[in-house]
């Protein structure tokens, strides 16, 4: 028997492509539900994704599994809402919204054709994102839109990012379909869950001994073992120190029963008012997200604020009172997303010891698509060793 410790993407992917070659694989996950970082919560009939996230259906790992007919997917729309002042401009894909390109209030033209050229251009070794931009002449474009939109995908500043990895991000971003499944976005890890023969939740696993895996509910002898947890967890079972940092964000829901508007785009301040770095009226994406007659919005920061400060924020990017939005919940991620700074070598093994291999979207990109294709590698790699 093979043994997967984690039961996020990463694990369920690696389980799967393991049991697809017809090995006998258990899953061991210490919550009561899998999914890791990409789960749901049903609270007062609302229903919180933990942490913002949007899935692309166009990812390649996504696509493999064939998933997307189970997922009762709303597209979000191919364009975000960039608040400027009192007022807003909509910027998006020239393909469904050709006017918009011409606002100043957005940036240049020259800016916006540059970054055509950006998509076309290959990245250096040991630039940032922002650098690479920025040398291809974005200039107020990057300043006004990319920097806000970016700071929300990679949950950092762009100029700590790798630009190899960030231009592999921003381009699935131009190819995809993004978007919720309307039960949340938990629903993506719940039916990769459903095909997995043999998995055990509330299995915490106390110490890797070899080949046998101590938990909280007896001992697993594993022929091979892939841990498949979150990068500080697996510091600790393999006693080893963690390399790649680690960012933090945080979710808040207000709810209100006036919707600030009636369209799913994403806002984003043109002006760095304040803490909040995006924002969306997600029940405008699927009503399933709150009772009749409620809107749920959803906001995220990655500095500390306070919910006072959110909210006073909140009341610049949207143009209008927040004083009647009710606080719902917030989720405070410690280990949202890897960073992949400028010229960061990626691991070229998932192998770290002798029966042990890792997988997580610290090895690959910092997406969902990275940690489902970390986990197949992971496998991959054991079933090539193991002569599968």
């Amino acid at each position: 028997m093979y043994v997967v410790i984690g039961a996020g993407l990463a694990g369920l992917s690696a389980a799967l492509t393991l049991q697809s070659a017809g090995a006998a694989v258990t899953i061991l996950e210490s919550s009561d539900r899998p999914g890791g970082r990409v789960a749901s919560d049903l609270i007062d009939g609302f229903i919180l994704d933990r942490g913002f996230q949007l899935i692309n259906l166009n990812y390649p790992e996504v696509k493999r599994w064939g998933i997307s007919s189970e997922l009762d997917f709303k597209v979000a729309p191919r364009s975000v809402r960039v608040s400027h002042g009192s007022n807003f401009v909509n910027l998006g894909d020239p393909r469904t919204s050709p006017f918009s390109i011409f606002s100043d209030a957005s940036g240049s033209l020259t800016a916006k054709v540059a970054f055509i050229r950006y998509l076309l251009s290959k990245p250096k070794q040991t630039e940032s994102v922002e650098a690479h931009l920025l040398r291809c002449g974005t200039a107020d474009l990057y300043k006004k839109v990319l920097k806000p939109f970016l700071q929300g995908v990679f949950l950092a500043d762009p100029a700590r990012v790798s630009a190899v990895v960030g231009r592999e991000v921003i381009g699935s971003f131009i190819a995809g379909r993004s978007g919720i499944p309307s039960n949340g976005v938990g629903s993506l890890s719940l039916a990769l869950a459903k095909r997995v023969k043999n998995l055990q939740l509330n299995t915490g696993v106390e110490e890797i001994r070899g080949n046998v895996v101590v938990t909280n509910r007896g001992d697993f002898v594993a022929k091979k073992i892939i841990l498949a947890t979150d990068l500080t967890t697996a510091g600790q079972l393999l006693d080893s120190d963690q390399v790649t940092p680690l960012l933090s964000s945080t979710t808040w829901y207000h709810t209100t029963d006036r919707s600030p508007t009636e369209t799913a785009r994403l806002v984003i301040d043109s002006q760095d008012r304040g803490p909040v770095v995006n924002s969306i009226v997600i029940s405008n994406l699927s009503n399933k997200y709150a009772p009749k007659g409620q809107a749920l919005i959803s906001s995220t920061t990655i500095s500390y604020a306070s919910e006072s400060e959110v909210r006073r924020h909140l009341a610049l990017m949207w143009a209008g009172p927040t004083a009647d939005w009710r606080f719902l919940a917030k989720y405070e991620i410690h280990s949202a997303l890897p960073l992949f700074a400028p010229g960061a070598e990626r691991v070229k093994s998932s192998r770290v010891g002798e029966s042990i291999y890792c997988a997580g979207d610290y090895l690959t990109s910092p997406s969902q698509n990275g940690a489902l294709l970390a986990g197949r590698l992971a496998a991959e790699e054991l079933m090539l060793d193991e002569g599968l």
